[in-house]
């Protein structure tokens, strides 16, 4: 009977609580799609969609083959501002962010793998990304191993900035600083899940030591 396919996502990235620790994420492969701008645009929902596909599209090819078959991992997205010097007690106008969807991938998938999948889901008559050029940017990349603080958020993104406080206290402890990027795992469907119960993993990467 084969293996149950599991979900490439490291656990670190799933199981923080609310009060805020320091974790070592494992280095790791992803897809990615980067863009700009406020995370309620239509490019936003676009790439997400074309990740999605394409992940999916991976999922179903490795059935023809006699590589092991995947669970499709959570989505995370590393946000950023550009421009300024930002404090990390301001957060940006939100169309000024910049941003970074990417889903967790196994470790023997390749760049082939990727682009045949790209292929399949943008020359798909008829299907949700055809000649999509979300999908067709999608892209195989190799992240290293990060120290993060980590930290659960429960309720809107909106009032992520309040949970973040709880790291800056954590870290400021210690003597250190978060710097202006952070990465958000989505691990509840906001279409399926009311605001205040929105379940979201939030990391700050740290300086390498």
């Amino acid at each position: 009977m084969p293996d149950k396919p599991v979900s490439p996502t490291p656990d670190v990235l799933l199981r923080a609580k609310r009060k805020p620790d320091v974790v070592t994420v494992p280095a790791r492969q992803v897809i990615a799609l980067g863009g700009a701008g406020s995370p309620d645009s239509p490019a936003f929902a676009a790439a997400v969609g074309a990740l999605y596909g394409v992940a999916y599209a991976m999922r179903f090819a490795r059935k023809k083959t006699d590589l092991p078959v995947f669970k499709v991992g959570t989505l995370e997205g590393e946000w950023w501002a550009e421009g300024d010097d930002l404090p990390t007690d301001r957060v940006p106008d939100r169309d000024d962010w910049r941003w970074q969807v990417r889903i967790a991938m196994p470790g023997d998938a390749t760049g082939e793998e990727v682009a045949a999948a790209v292929t399949a889901v943008t020359a798909r008559r008829g299907g949700k990304l055809e000649n999509s050029s979300e999908a067709r940017a999608v892209e195989l990349l190799a992240l290293d191993e990060s120290r993060c603080a980590r930290v659960l958020h429960v309720g809107p993104y909106a009032d992520e900035p309040a949970t973040f406080i709880l790291i800056d206290e954590m870290l400021a402890g210690e003597g250190m600083q978060r710097g202006d990027r952070h990465v958000e795992v989505y691990l509840s469907d906001p279409g399926r899940t009311p605001p205040e119960k929105l379940r979201t993993v939030l990391l700050a990467p740290l300086p390498k030591e």
